[in-house]
C-alpha cells in the first residue's frame, strides 16, 4: 500500500502522536536505545537548527516517524553528529522502506547516517558493543574477571596507583547534573579535539545546548547525567551518558591528562556499571567498536550502517567512481575525509563555518597521507 509522508516541524507533534511514537518504541527491542525515544526528539529539537520529523502514513493511519535535521539539501539524523543510533520508528509488522528510498521520502538530495538501525544489507556496516547485566553486577563481574583476569587485575592496580598519585581516595559519583561540571567536561573534550586534529563539535554552540538541555530536563525513565571519578580532591575522569528505561548509553567521556596512565576512563566505566546496575539498568551501551578495552566489557555485538545515500543516479555513479579510483592509503583518506565532512556539515550551519571545517579536515588528511608515504619510503 502506498506510503504517504508528511514533513513537519518537531514542535508540531501532538500529544496523541507522541504517545503513538512511544507505543512503537515499547513494542520492539530494536528501539530500546534512548536515541529512539520521543523524549529525545522533544528535548533536542528545541535547540537543534532546522529540526524536523517525517510522519509516515498508510491508508490514513500513522505507521512511523523519523526525526531528522536539514543541512542545505542534505538530511541527517536529528542532533547529528551526536546521534549514535537512528532509523525509522515503525508500528509493529509494518513493511520497512529501503534506506535507498529515504532521500526521496525526505525530499532531500542525500541522507547521511552513521548508526542506521537495523543495519542495511548493502552496507557498509559498523559493529557496536554492549554489556548485558540482566543477571546483576556480581555475576557479570565474576564472568568478566574469569575470562580476562589479567586485564582486570591490571585495572585494580591502576586504581591503587591513581590513589597514590593523587594522595587521596578514588571513588565515583553518579547522577551529577551540575552545569559547571558539564562545562568542565566540554572544555576537556575541546582540548582533546585540538590535540588530535578532529573537528571541534562544540565550537558551533548548539551541540553544547543539546547536552545541557538533556541533562537539565527531568523526565521519568529518560534523561542524561554525568558520572565523575574522583581521585583526591579533583576529578580524574568524567562522562555524560544518555539513558532510557533499562538502557544506559555511555556517550561523552574524557579524563584529566595527569591521570592518563591510570586508565581513569575505564575505571569510571566499571564503577558506573556497578552503581547504575543497582538502580535497575540492564544494558550498558559502549557504542562503536574500535577501542581495544571495550572487548573486555562487552558480550553483545550488533551492527549498524554508516553511509551517504544519494538520491539521483548520477550522484551515485560519481560517488562509486571516487571509491574505485581510491586504493590503499588514498582509499583510507577518502573514507576519513567523508567522515570528517559529515561531522563538519552536521555541526556548522553557516558557509564560513563549513569552509573552515572542510579546510582543516583536508589539511589533516593530507598530513596523514604524507606521513604514511614518508614512513613507507623510509
Amino acid at each position: 500500500m502506498d506510503l504517504k509522508v508528511d514533513l513537519i516541524q518537531a514542535d508540531d507533534l501532538g500529544a496523541s502522536e507522541v504517545e503513538l511514537w512511544r507505543q512503537f518504541v515499547q513494542s520492539d527491542s530494536l528501539y530500546e536505545t534512548p536515541f529512539f525515544w520521543p523524549e529525545f526528539t522533544q528535548i533536542v529539537s528545541q535547540v537543534v537548527p532546522d529540526a524536523r520529523v517525517a510522519v509516515l502514513h498508510r491508508a490514513g493511519t500513522i505507521v512511523g516517524f523519523f526525526p531528522y535535521q536539514m543541512r542545505g539539501r542534505t538530511a541527517q539524523p536529528l542532533a547529528a553528529p551526536m546521534n549514535d543510533y537512528h532509523g525509522l520508528i515503525l508500528a509493529p509488522r509494518q513493511q520497512r522502506p529501503l534506506l535507498a528510498a529515504m532521500p526521496g521520502l525526505l525530499r532531500a538530495d542525500s541522507l547521511k547516517v552513521n548508526g542506521w538501525v537495523p543495519a542495511d544489507f548493502g552496507g557498509p556496516n559498523r559493529r557496536v558493543l554492549r554489556a548485558d547485566l540482566r543477571d546483576g553486577w556480581g555475576k557479570y563481574d565474576a564472568e568478566r574477571r574469569s575470562a580476562y583476569g589479567k586485564f582486570f587485575k591490571d585495572k585494580d592496580r591502576a586504581r591503587r596507583s591513581l590513589a597514590r598519585d593523587r594522595a587521596g581516595e578514588v571513588w565515583t559519583e553518579v547522577d551529577v547534573r551540575d552545569p559547571a561540571r558539564l562545562d568542565e567536561l566540554v572544555a576537556w573534550k575541546r582540548d582533546q579535539y585540538r590535540r588530535t586534529g578532529r573537528h571541534d563539535i562544540f565550537a558551533c554552540g548548539w551541540t553544547v545546548d543539546v547536552l545541557r538541555a538533556l541533562m537539565m530536563e527531568r523526565r521519568p525513565d529518560f534523561g542524561a547525567a554525568m558520572a565523575v571519578l574522583w581521585a583526591g580532591d579533583r576529578p580524574a575522569a568524567m562522562e555524560l551518558s544518555l539513558y532510557g528505561g533499562s538502557h544506559y548509553h555511555f556517550w561523552f567521556p574524557s579524563y584529566a591528562a595527569d591521570a592518563a596512565r591510570c586508565s581513569p576512563g575505564i575505571l569510571l566505566s566499571q564503577d558506573t556499571m556497578r552503581l547504575k546496575s543497582a538502580d535497575g539498568f540492564k544494558i550498558f551501551d559502549f557504542g562503536f567498536a574500535g577501542e581495544c578495552y571495550k572487548k573486555y566489557f562487552c558480550d553483545i555485538e550488533e551492527w549498524v550502517t554508516e553511509k551517504t545515500v544519494l538520491r539521483t543516479g548520477w550522484q551515485r555513479l560519481a560517488d562509486r567512481a571516487l571509491d574505485e579510483v581510491s586504493i590503499g592509503p588514498a582509499k583510507t583518506l577518502t573514507e576519513s575525509l567523508r567522515r570528517r565532512w559529515a561531522v563538519v556539515e552536521a555541526c556548522e550551519t553557516t558557509s564560513a563555518g563549513r569552509w573552515r571545517g572542510a579546510t582543516a579536515a583536508a589539511v589533516t588528511g593530507l598530513e596523514k597521507l604524507r606521513s604514511h608515504a614518508q614512513s613507507g619510503s623510509a
